[in-house]
């Protein structure tokens, strides 16, 4: 495997993604960020090494990743850390639409950007996907994103076999403590990080630090394709 290789973060202006993006690029490597909000972007690159690129995506559109990849050219490493916007609430609730909703920004954003991906990746390139444990464990009011992360172990697996040499893998984070929550009252975010962290085996929630090792390792490591790497302190348990 080339030492400096070229990586793509899509969705790598905040939390994981930008986690992700600064362990690459300290590693070496030629990274570029992809993501919705030019401002965010922008000020990723700020706290990022110096020769990090950004580029706008709409994950949500076929034609602007299209676009995004006639830019980029040839790569070898795919990290597909979108999926913003996924519905949360119990399903008596929320109804049939969120489940929609948050299959289109989570399963359908992430499938829609390896696809496009596809003509631009090595022959030794990988592609890693970002579900989470709700795919495995039922959460209530994680209904919707549970159905979209088993939709990424499906699609990653499947790809694993059929995209092959290229080598597929899967992420599944528990909670990590992200701007993800930034829209919770700060004594209800405090709450959850504290109830989980209490009933989980190492005693603390994620940070987006320990997802974004889990990503490197994977990526660099020749011998892993097909997995499901649960990266949750022990909540699939």
């Amino acid at each position: 495997m080339d030492r400096k290789r070229r990586v793509l973060v899509a969705g790598g202006s905040s939390g994981i993604g930008l986690a992700t993006a600064r362990a690459f690029a300290e590693a070496g490597d030629s990274v570029t960020i992809a993501g919705r909000s030019p401002d965010k972007l922008a000020a990723a690159l700020k706290t990022l090494p110096d020769g990090v690129t950004a580029e706008p995506v709409d994950a949500l559109s076929d034609a602007s990743v299209a676009e995004l990849f006639g830019r980029l050219g040839p790569l070898h490493d795919l990290v597909l850390t979108v999926g913003a916007g996924a519905a949360m609430g119990r399903f008596e609730t929320l109804g049939v639409s969120a489940i929609a909703q948050t299959l289109e920004t989570k399963l359908m954003a992430q499938a829609r950007l390896a696809h496009t991906a596809l003509e631009h990746l090595s022959d030794d390139g990988t592609i890693t996907f970002l579900g989470g444990v709700a795919g495995r464990r039922p959460l209530p009011g994680m209904t919707a994103v549970g159905v979209a992360n088993l939709g990424l172990q499906a699609l990653a697996s499947a790809l694993a076999k059929e995209l092959a040499p290229l080598r597929v893998n899967l992420i599944a984070p528990g909670l990590v403590d992200t701007p993800a929550y930034a829209g919770m009252s700060t004594e209800a975010r405090t709450a959850m990080l504290q109830a989980t962290a209490d009933a989980l085996p190492v005693g603390r929630v994620g940070q987006a630090e320990d997802i974004a090792a889990a990503i490197f390792a994977v990526v660099r490591n020749g011998y892993i394709t097909g997995a499901e790497i649960e990266v949750d302190g022990g909540a699939h348990l």
